[in-house]
């Protein structure tokens, strides 16, 4: 880089994070590609802003960027139940539907099933089809624990016992 550049706030905050997490000028120019020097001077000029105004700066962007993490999460579990909730729905509603195309199909005769009538029941499955649910309450539950572990908050059930009945108990 041409000496003097003039860099703007968003790469200098970027540095200033990475050194909150690594501490390690060489590890953030390299990252950045920016030099070793700019990094080192923005470091400096960090700690003795932090250390005039008495405060810890670098734990404060640290919990900043922890909040902001936890306000992201949130709006990713809330996207991803409503998407969860729209299939579950339409896999309700279809219920009825698939419960008669399944006894169609187990009446047909394979052998002699026609290109057309093939055609028919793909096209009365791709009107009811019913999306993979389990992949995304799956991205769901993880979601939710990542926010609550950086709540600090328990993950798992931490008193007590669950008892797990078999369905064919019922």
């Amino acid at each position: 880089m041409a000496k003097g550049q003039k860099y703007n706030d968003d790469i200098r905050e970027k540095a200033i994070a990475l050194l909150t997490v690594n501490n390690s000028v060489s590890f953030v120019a390299r990252e950045l590609g920016l030099p070793r020097s700019t990094v080192k001077s923005w470091k400096e000029a960090f700690d003795k802003e932090a250390e005039e105004s008495g405060e810890d700066n670098i734990a404060k962007l640290r919990q900043k960027k922890k909040e902001d993490f936890i306000n992201d999460a949130w709006k990713l579990i809330d996207l991803s139940k409503g998407v969860l909730e729209k299939r579950l729905t339409r896999a309700m509603d279809n219920e009825e539907a698939l419960d008669e195309l399944v006894e169609e199909i187990s009446k047909l005769d394979y052998k002699t099933l026609t290109s057309q009538q093939r055609q028919a029941l793909y096209m009365k499955l791709a009107k009811i089809k019913v999306d993979d649910v389990k992949s995304l309450a799956t991205v769901l539950g993880t979601l939710y624990d990542k926010q609550a572990l950086a709540n600090k908050e328990a993950t798992a059930i931490v008193e007590g016992s669950i008892t797990v009945k078999k369905f064919e108990d019922f």
